[in-house]
């Protein structure tokens, strides 16, 4: 499947593009060395704008332009992981998805942050969840916190949807206070103490926790779009997950095509359910656009990972406590409930109640 085509974007849209970039980009200072990766299937104006943005503020951006990847989750060309290493961040724009926990973007730990900002459009970015202004972020990192006070004393999720969705997960085993120390941070910052910039990403909202693997049971329903296929479905797609793996995937085309997919660039793990159950906290961001970087991020949404993810693998040391895999696949339940130990209803029905 070919991705979402983008007709009648006009250059003067470079306007208020340039405009909602000034709030990611409000840190970057003259000398800072940034790369911008991006691939040939991403629009022009996107990265143009970026690199407009970075440049305006006296930095050094560099473009590093590559062939589309194969897959989601798949690293950038080596090339682009070695410039990585001598810039001061890193703007991700690829069109597909990219995450923290691949062998590529590990090795950049502790030298460049990776500023996730793939499959961003020129509409996502002035007109919904990527037009957010700093009142926006700041208002959206309190409710993030908030979360993540509940997740860090919380030993199990349920996750609901009326579409059928209902699954439960042990999400106990994180470091002391890892969750408010994560959410607590606004994205794009400088460490006042060693001038270094910081991680974020952009479109911005979202407050995950990882499962335990081996202890996802119940039913999970895509019910709106996925990493793959892309686009606003016809049919949602319901997955059957027996202690922490998923064992059956059933709907309509879609299904058949994720099931060619992780057939095709999977490996066993794959099929584990180690990935993010992600909370969106973005007000701006549209319902039901078909597009992951803003269905992911929407006020009361929430994506769910099978594969890998990368929180567990950051802190564990036992390789039996994360999942490893070669492809992670995100999908969307739309209007989420969320409850925690029973008893505390962080989301119900796509409205957070903390």
């Amino acid at each position: 499947m070919v991705m979402i085509e983008r007709y009648g974007i006009p250059s003067t849209k470079i306007i208020p593009l340039m405009k909602s970039l000034q709030v990611p980009f409000r840190n970057v200072q003259p000398g800072d060395k940034i790369v911008v990766w991006t691939d040939d299937a991403m629009d022009p104006l996107v990265w143009q704008g970026v690199m407009a943005a970075i440049n305006e503020r006296g930095a050094q951006p560099t473009l590093c332009l590559f062939p589309k990847l194969q897959h989601h989750n798949a690293d950038p060309p080596a090339a682009a992981i070695e410039a990585a290493k001598v810039s001061d961040a890193v703007a991700g724009l690829t069109t597909t998805c990219l995450n923290s926990g691949t062998p590529g973007l590990r090795s950049l730990k502790n030298q460049a942050p990776v500023w996730l900002m793939e499959e961003n459009t020129v509409e996502i970015l002035t007109e919904g969840g990527g037009s957010a202004t700093l009142k926006d972020v700041e208002e959206m990192v309190a409710v993030q916190t908030r979360i993540g006070e509940i997740y860090d004393r919380a030993k199990k999720i349920r996750i609901l949807s009326d579409y059928g969705t209902d699954l439960t997960a042990d999400i106990s085993g994180y470091p002391k206070d890892y969750h408010v120390q994560r959410r607590s941070k606004m994205p794009f910052d400088r460490d006042p103490k060693t001038g270094r910039l910081g991680g974020g990403n952009w479109t911005f909202g979202e407050v995950h926790v990882e499962p335990v693997p081996g202890t996802a049971n119940g039913t999970v329903v895509w019910d709106t779009t996925a990493h793959y296929p892309p686009g606003l479905w016809r049919d949602p797609v319901k997955l059957a997950i027996k202690d922490g793996r998923v064992v059956d995937i059933s709907g309509g085309s879609e299904a058949k095509l994720i099931k060619d997919y992780l057939k095709r660039y999977g490996d066993e793990n794959c099929y584990a359910v180690g990935g993010e159950m992600g909370l969106g906290t973005n007000p701006r961001c549209a319902p039901r656009t078909g597009n992951m970087r803003s269905d992911k991020k929407r006020y009361g949404s929430m994506h769910f990972g099978i594969g890998h993810g990368a929180d567990r693998f950051r802190f564990e040391k036992d390789p039996s406590k994360y999942v490893a895999s070669n492809v992670r696949l995100e999908g969307i339940i739309d209007r989420v409930t969320v409850v925690v130990d029973d008893n505390i209803v962080v989301c119900e029905d796509g409205e957070i109640r903390v």
